[in-house]
């Protein structure tokens, strides 16, 4: 690749001071931990905080909790269209996935799709509602389906921390709630996931299961170090040229994971996280200014072909991407090749919807044709703190020139 400036698709920048307090943290150990952790507590007004390695390892950890309250249940219903992360953490738990069909228009489950899937809930441990790319998930909405007291609501704001619905926050209205602060998230620890319950017995099982993890090894904690000062150099859109430029790293795909890290959060990751709440509201507010132009910007039409899920009229936007439908292939195909050609972070989101995705082995569920459509047709832009007014408008012409061509 060409040496140029180049958008990463999504970024939460961390510096190098964030970099010196996550390493002077080291220090302190558990104590910068605990003032994290504290810290959350309050932001979140709950009374359950726990921290882990990922997002994945939050997901696990809440799953392994809730199989010892309920034994008897090993069901999980997720959307069909959603991360892999998501039953990449269900199969490592050991339990089952049911999936259900999303709505095309706003990437939540299907309303009369959920409706059948909650039939039949003798063994449903959970439902997993997401809010994919900050989108918002109609939660409240489910509670009112679902009629069995056992099936618990784990809610994914994996995508949307610190992001409000009808003044509360996403990742609260569930029974149990996760975020990640991996590459890319609201905000970045490198990798970490963040656990919030005020529900006493999920709290309980899940202080259990925590107590449990083991630490970060010396060694992966100077990975850690290495790898937060690489994405810090990197990272930025002078030189994330070069690491695009590496077939090898792969960057920009999306895997699924059998494995991986189940650890309690390092100091030095909580020590990275030292003015975090500054930091959150920051980086929200530029991507909510980055959505809401291209919110305003697909919103008189202009653009024909391109169909955004956010509508500025009805909708405040604030997505970590920001997702748009384009249903021709080969309008899809001009847009991802000039976006490669000019450096401008335009990508496509998941390859496959859950029901196709091969890693889940023998697991044969009915086809779900909004995800396939989704997977296929959903496109995002960057909005994240990288992106300026001149960005923006070099990737509205690529837009506009695809209608013409």
């Amino acid at each position: 690749m060409k040496p140029q400036r180049t958008l990463p698709p999504a970024a939460s920048p961390i510096g190098f001071i964030d970099i010196a307090h996550g390493i002077a943290a080291l220090r302190h150990g558990e104590k910068t931990r605990e003032r994290f952790k504290s810290e959350l507590q309050q932001y979140f007004g709950v009374k359950h905080v726990f921290l882990v390695s990922s997002g994945k390892a939050a997901l696990f950890c809440i799953l392994k909790a809730l199989q010892k309250l309920h034994p008897d249940r090993n069901e999980v219903l997720v959307p069909a269209f959603n991360c892999y992360s998501v039953p990449s953490a269900v199969l490592a738990a050991g339990l089952k996935i049911r999936l259900c069909d999303i709505d095309p228009n706003t990437l939540d489950f299907g309303p009369r799709e959920l409706s059948k899937a909650l039939i039949d809930t003798k063994r449903l441990l959970c439902v997993i509602p997401t809010h994919l790319f900050g989108l918002h998930a109609d939660v409240k909405g489910l509670r009112s389906l679902i009629k069995d007291d056992a099936i618990v609501i784990v809610e994914d704001a994996a995508q949307a921390m610190g992001s409000h619905e009808v003044g509360r926050m996403m990742g609260l209205s569930g029974d149990v709630g996760f975020f990640s602060l991996g590459r890319g998230k609201a905000f970045s620890t490198y990798e970490g996931g963040i656990i919030v319950t005020d529900n006493e017995s999920i709290g309980k099982c899940i202080a259990e299961v925590a107590r449990a993890l083991s630490e970060y090894s010396l060694f992966q904690v100077i990975k850690l170090i290495v790898n937060v000062i690489a994405v810090t150099v990197l990272g930025h859109p002078m030189l994330f040229w070069i690491p695009k430029g590496l077939p090898f790293l792969r960057l920009g795909e999306t895997l699924f994971e059998h494995s991986f890290l189940i650890k309690a959060l390092s100091p030095f990751q909580a020590g990275l996280a030292w003015n975090w709440k500054k930091k959150l509201e920051r980086l929200r507010t530029g991507r909510n200014e980055n959505a809401l132009w291209w919110a305003n910007f697909f919103h008189d039409g202009s653009v024909d072909g391109i169909f955004p899920f956010i509508d500025p009229r009805y909708t405040i936007p604030d997505a970590l991407r920001f997702p748009v439908r384009i249903e021709k292939d080969e309008k899809r195909e001009t847009i991802f090749r000039e976006s490669e050609k000019m450096g401008m972070g335009i990508r496509p989101t998941y390859p496959l919807s859950l029901d196709e995705l091969p890693e889940l082995g023998n697991f044969h569920p009915p086809p779900c044709p909004h995800a396939r459509l989704s997977a296929r047709t959903v496109v995002t832009l960057p909005v994240h703190a990288y992106v300026s007014g001149h960005d923006r408008k070099k990737i509205g012409k690529i837009l506009s020139k695809s209608c013409v061509e």
